[in-house]
């Protein structure tokens, strides 16, 4: 792809932006409806809800933001039964378009606003605004936080409400989001994160401190900073309710309480993972032909399910994973979501993860991703995948079937032996 032709998909997403947005802001002035954010838990989603959160404020517009883990049938239908209102997914969602569209019958409309693969058909009241659609990689050019602060920004424009701090603080929320899912390579962004990274340095909202970024509206914290407070709350605390916390930090509100609570929580974090660290250097961890993997079960707890993928980072880090496999963990789903309710469920969240050298190889065309490995291998075992990457993937399945999952994902892995 040529510099030329990736600005114009840029501009044909953008073009799209508004046509959407200006349907949004039809419905909500002749309706008046009530707004609800279904957002990703992690460092991503957070800033993604805080970049509509707010465009809403400033227009005026109630909303509530409702933070997940994953997308699984018994949310949706939760979240969907009994409303007439506007709902929009931030950060999640894009995978699940069928499955979501399938309880949309009652809303006004549906905005789903991801940046993952796309994964199906959707009715008209669903809107799916994804940059993948315009061949914008969701994996290096665009995070869920770049889609909604590029989406928020279109909001204030149509809205009159476009200020230079606005704008600029918009663009600086879809960096962390950036940072948060790891598209920043070598200190550089691609795409439309590029795009929203040259405004806010331009803006004075992201500074260069020599390798550093430093957002001086944030006590002048760098983004990593940021991103790991922001994963704290938003994952390591999401059963206590901590991601308010986090979005709030981004709005500039309760910033002492933030920090204080992502240090407390920093500090069960640790704990958790020395002991499971401990318990693998004793026994290892579990192999197949190509994949090594662990099972926490609910060891973590009382720790949200994004931990078993930070955890598996850490086994890279420490060298403790094979170089050769591919690295999966499972950590038991608990059966609700704060501010949602319960579930009859009894599921495992899979995490997974690639060792460096491995990277390279699947990025030589020597092996195959997780994009060509997770999706396939989780409807195998009729599980549902929402929220994969190409070195970082994510699904659910049902609590016992994690040895046949593996066995699903050599399945797959060995279909694919022969294109690579």
């Amino acid at each position: 792809m040529t510099h030329t032709e990736g600005i114009d998909m840029i501009q044909d997403f953008i073009l799209e932006n508004r046509k959407v947005t200006a349907r949004f802001l039809e419905l909500t002035r002749r309706v008046q409806p009530s707004l609800r954010v279904v957002h990703h838990n992690d460092a991503d989603g957070i800033a993604a809800a805080a970049a509509l959160s707010t465009a809403f404020k400033q227009l005026g517009l109630t909303h509530r933001l409702i933070p997940v883990e994953k997308i699984y049938e018994p949310l949706v239908e939760k979240v969907h039964t009994g409303t007439g209102d506007i709902l929009l997914y931030a950060d999640l969602g894009g995978q699940s378009s069928s499955l979501i569209g399938r309880y949309a019958s009652g809303n006004l409309l549906v905005v789903i606003l991801d940046h993952h693969l796309p994964g199906g058909p959707v009715p008209d009241n669903v809107i799916h605004l994804n940059p993948e659609r315009f061949n914008i990689s969701g994996d290096n050019d665009a995070s869920g936080a770049s889609v909604c602060a590029l989406f928020a920004r279109e909001l204030l424009s149509a809205g009159g409400l476009d200020g230079p701090d606005e704008t600029a603080w918009l663009a600086a929320l879809g960096v962390i989001g950036a940072v948060g899912d790891g598209q920043e390579l070598n200190g550089a962004f691609t795409g439309l994160n590029e795009l929203l990274f040259s405004e806010a340095v331009k803006a004075g909202m992201i500074q260069k401190d020599g390798s550093s970024l430093v957002l001086p509206r944030m006590r002048g914290m760098t983004v990593e900073e940021i991103v790991e407070v922001l994963t704290l709350l938003g994952s390591v605390g999401f059963y206590s309710g901590d991601a308010a916390s986090a979005k709030a930090l981004l709005m500039g509100e309760n910033t002492d309480d933030a920090l204080r609570r992502a240090g407390h929580l920093g500090e069960i974090k640790k704990t958790c993972f020395a002991g499971e660290m401990a318990r693998i250097r004793q026994a290892g961890l579990e192999r197949s032909e190509h994949f090594q993997w662990i099972n926490v079960q609910d060891r973590f707890a009382p720790m949200g399910v994004k931990a078993i993928g930070l955890f598996l980072e850490e086994l890279i880090a420490h060298e403790i994973a094979a170089k050769e496999n591919y690295l999966v963990g499972f950590q038991h789903l608990p059966a609700e979501a704060p501010g949602i309710g319960g579930f009859d469920t009894a599921l495992s969240k899979i995490s997974t993860r690639v060792h460096p050298e491995l990277r390279r190889s699947i990025e030589e065309g020597k092996l195959p991703d997780f994009m060509s490995l997770v999706p396939g291998a989780t409807a195998l075992v009729k599980g549902i995948a929402d929220g994969c990457h190409r070195f970082a993937a994510g699904s659910l399945i049902d609590r016992g079937l994690e040895e046949d999952f593996i066995r699903a994902l050599e399945k797959v892995l060995s279909q694919h032996s022969g294109t690579f």
